[in-house]
């Protein structure tokens, strides 16, 4: 039975255990992806295949698909099999000839490692959804930065045209009247050349010879057009983005640019954090994507949960009336990812999205055209003492009250424990110095026992004296007489 093994280093063709033949791999990392993704031709491989004429077991299904392709008879090994051969692989790679030996063989795996993980870093980097979310990051910050420096703008020169702040309500303009220069020389063609009409020409014109400003300096007068030229050039660069969003947009996910547009859509897939995360997401949670604090606020405070986050800024949500944009933004989230779902699995831009979702939005307007008593705002003052929203928030600050009787309850208790644990330790101290005073009286009383045996030994010393002075006396008194005394006292007789 023939089988083919695809290993990190090429491609074996093994007969009842036995090398039949070996195809390696010149670029190990290329080819492999090239196979894992069912993109490789492999024409030496398929043309010894289709030589056998016989059944062959492989390893991988995606070389098994690349085979199948070409109608080579084959099928996948067992579970047991594959577990044998990831068990056995280094010894494979070495009876194929892709190594030497076993310690060649994990240095050159080693490098398919390190070069396989370069790659894929390197593909995810190429992302074009990541770059798009880069861009519209980078509109973001421009745009509040614009507005620090026309806020700055404003005041600054505002000292010196202070009735200027009051009628040009655009960043532009006004910055395009500030690089003019001071209040005297701003003439009609400057405010036409702003693009005012000739209506606020007129008055422009006019309020500027009575303006009640102070003078400006000539240096302070070049840091403020020093920023009105940083504000205008912000304005040209945001505008690029914007283009470069939108194309982008156009390419990568037509679909949702058409549903959301391409501002929204770009930002709630810099929320998700690409494409393929934001299709693999429920459109619940679309829905409120950018309004996650006040989502997780209503989970702690049983207020309402958030209707929308970022799809309010979508058209059909924004311009709703304000009980239709719950319904509206949950129609649109619901669209928007199955287009993100099409974008990523799909091919091309499916026009019956729109046209459906646009539907819906008409039945919704229709069928909600007057909002009910629950939808009608309330009063802060009746909605604190009858409405939901109080109730909601009462059973909350009852909830939380109880917590504290709770934690104040379970404080005693532990003070309780400790005072318990005090008067133990109070105790065993006690039990300690008990004892303690129990050693001292037993080792007193080894000590007097021990000066009763020392009174003993000395009384029997002392009676062992007395008998030895009295076994003395006694030799002394009752001594035997000589044999000669009693020879001559018995010889006289």
């Amino acid at each position: 039975m023939y089988s083919v093994i695809l290993t990190e280093l090429g491609i074996s063709i093994f007969n009842e255990g036995k090398l039949e033949k070996a195809f390696p791999f010149s670029n190990p990392v290329k080819e492999y992806l090239l196979v894992k993704n069912k993109e490789s031709k492999l024409n030496e491989l398929i043309n010894y295949l289709a030589s056998i004429q016989r059944g062959v077991s492989v390893s991988d299904e995606s070389l098994l698909v690349i085979l199948k392709k070409y109608s080579i008879d084959c099928y996948l090994m067992e579970s047991s099999e594959l577990d044998n051969i990831q068990a056995t692989k280094p010894q494979i790679i070495v009876d194929s000839g892709f190594a030497s030996n076993l310690q060649d063989t994990l240095g050159k795996l080693r490098e398919f490692a390190l070069g396989l993980s370069s790659s894929k870093v390197t593909e995810v980097s190429e992302s074009p959804d990541l770059h798009i979310i880069q861009a519209i990051n980078s509109l973001d910050e421009i745009d509040k930065i614009a507005n620090g420096l026309s806020s700055r703008l404003r005041e600054w020169y505002g000292l010196h045209f202070p009735e200027l702040d009051n009628i040009i309500d655009s960043i532009n303009g006004y910055a395009q009247i500030v690089l003019a220069g001071k209040r005297e020389s701003l003439t009609k063609q400057v405010f036409e050349d702003a693009g005012f009409p000739e209506s606020k020409v007129e008055m422009l014109s006019l309020i500027s010879s009575k303006s009640r400003g102070g003078d400006i300096s000539d240096v302070n007068l070049a840091i403020v057009q020093s920023i009105a030229k940083q504000i205008l050039d912000f304005h040209e660069l945001r505008k690029k983005l914007e283009e470069h969003v939108e194309t982008a947009m156009q390419e990568i996910a037509p679909n949702l640019s058409a549903i959301l547009g391409s501002a929204v859509g770009a930002r709630i897939l810099g929320r998700a954090g690409s494409l393929k995360r934001l299709a693999s997401l429920p459109a619940s949670t679309i829905q409120v994507l950018g309004a996650e604090k006040a989502l997780f606020r209503s989970l702690k405070t049983g207020s309402q949960p958030p209707k929308h986050g970022l799809l309010f800024q979508h058209a059909m949500v924004h311009a709703a009336p304000r009980w239709q944009r719950g319904k509206i933004a949950r129609a649109v989230a619901a669209k928007a990812v199955i287009a993100a779902r099409v974008d990523v699995y799909g091919e091309g831009l499916n026009q019956t999205l729109l046209e459906k979702l646009n539907i819906r939005v008409n039945e919704i307007g229709k069928k909600y055209e007057n909002p009910t008593e629950k939808d009608i705002r309330k009063p802060q003052s009746f909605r604190r003492e009858g409405g939901n929203f109080g109730d909601r928030r009462r059973e909350g600050g009852d909830r939380r009250r109880e917590g504290g009787d709770r934690r104040r309850e379970g404080g005693d208790r532990r003070r309780e424990g400790g005072d318990r644990r005090r008067e133990g330790g109070d105790r065993r101290r006690e039990g300690g110095d008990r004892r303690r005073e129990g050693g001292d009286r037993r080792r007193e009383g080894g000590d007097r026992r021990r000066e009763g045996g020392d009174r003993r030994r000395e009384g029997g010393d002392r009676r062992r004296e007395g008998g030895d002075r009295r076994r003395e006396g006694g030799s002394s008194k009752y001594e035997r007489p000589d044999s000669n005394k009693k020879r001559k006292k018995f010889g006289r007789r």
